[in-house]
């Protein structure tokens, strides 16, 4: 087959699209929590995984991991809690402390929590340096939040492999007040979102293949009305803890939505009657993808109060979202206006996503 001029850019960048997911990380590469609690003779520190993340830290003898029960994380209790305690250090004026307790527990069935306990000392600046990123997916973050004993915020921050320590005083002075700690939670969780969602490639191709085939403004703003809607209710549910679905169930079928929409596309062409159906079913689902996201740091648990994060986080969302369909949608209208585009190139795109979409369930549901 000859490409025109039309074909060669619109292949390429598809191409990239589909296969830079496949060949990197088919979804968000990961979150993590590390709550530091300052007492007046010790500090606790809460660090959360989920459970994917603490399987890829461990090994039994070479075996593959599946942390399910408290039967299972106790054949590498020990090795997880060594190297916790050893690639998350605190330092207080740059003296490294060693942890006097270290204790790793299943929480939720979800997700895995490792406490540490250290004694206070007069230092007056902690440090915090964490290297568990060498050893997590690239691209994993890691929320950390320094509060005092009664839950005051004194700083938050999200550390990277490129970003890895974070530094405080401690106070010796009056405690912050609670709106500036609302506020920059607010602030944080509402760039997590927009991280998420620019991350989440199957959430971005899940939404393309629901635009590449809309033909006006009407069903365009439809779609995206329904998904938006679908994915907050079910994103506000599952972070108050009222619908609980493991990620082994809710990540095979946020693929299966993909592969469901490219092969609908497929079948019946131009703007399928009853999309916003299907989109408020997914959509559905998706929300239940984004909760993971909070839930793997302890939103919803008691830690971080659930309405500012929860808001600011949705909030981060759409604004992710919107800013990708304000950039696709243009060339799609441009492309639209070529017959070739849309007699080959969208059944072609709609192909493409529904083996993206089957390759990943396959994936998700192996592992």
């Amino acid at each position: 087959m000859k490409l025109t001029s039309l074909d060669r850019p619109f292949w390429l960048v598809f191409l990239l699209l589909i296969f830079r997911p496949c060949t990197a990380q088919a979804h968000d590469p990961g979150l993590s929590s590390a709550t530091i609690v300052l007492g007046d003779s010790r500090i606790e520190v809460l660090v959360g995984l989920a459970i994917k993340d603490a399987e890829s830290l461990s090994s039994n003898n070479g075996n593959p991991l599946t942390l399910r029960t408290s039967v299972e994380l106790a054949l590498i209790k020990a090795q997880l809690e060594a190297l916790t305690a050893s690639e998350f250090q605190l330092r207080f004026d740059d003296v490294i402390a060693v942890p006097e307790q270290v204790i790793a527990s299943l929480k939720d069935g979800q997700n895995v929590d490792v406490l540490l306990t250290f004694r206070r000392t007069g230092a007056a600046r902690l440090r915090l340096v964490s290297s568990l990123f060498e050893k997590l997916p690239f691209g994993h973050r890691e929320f950390v939040s320094v509060q005092l004993a009664n839950r005051t915020t004194l700083t938050e921050a999200m550390l990277s492999a490129k970003d890895n320590s974070l530094e405080v005083d401690l106070p010796t002075g009056p405690l912050p007040t609670a709106s500036a700690n609302q506020s920059h939670s607010f602030l944080t969780f509402l760039v997590l979102g927009i991280e998420h969602i620019l991350t989440g490639y199957d959430h971005l191709l899940f939404l393309f293949a629901l635009l590449v085939v809309c033909r006006d403004l009407r069903s365009i703003a439809t779609v995206i009305t329904c998904f938006t809607l679908a994915h907050s209710i079910t994103l506000a549910l599952a972070a108050l803890d009222i619908v609980k679905l493991s990620p082994r169930i809710v990540e095979p079928m946020i693929a299966a939505s993909i592969a469901y929409v490219g092969i609908e596309n497929l079948i019946r062409g131009d703007a399928p009657k009853w999309r916003w159906v299907i989109t408020f079913s997914f959509g559905l689902v998706h929300g239940l993808g984004f909760a993971d996201a909070l839930k793997e740091f302890g939103i919803g648990s008691g830690q971080f109060g659930i309405v500012l994060p929860l808001v600011g986080f949705n909030l981060g969302v759409e604004i992710g979202q919107l800013s990708v369909a304000a950039i696709v949608l243009p060339i799609l209208w441009q492309l639209r206006r070529h017959p070739i585009f849309v007699r080959r190139w969208v059944p072609a795109c709609s192909a493409l996503v529904a083996l993206a979409g089957s390759y990943w369930m396959i994936e998700r549901i192996a592992q």
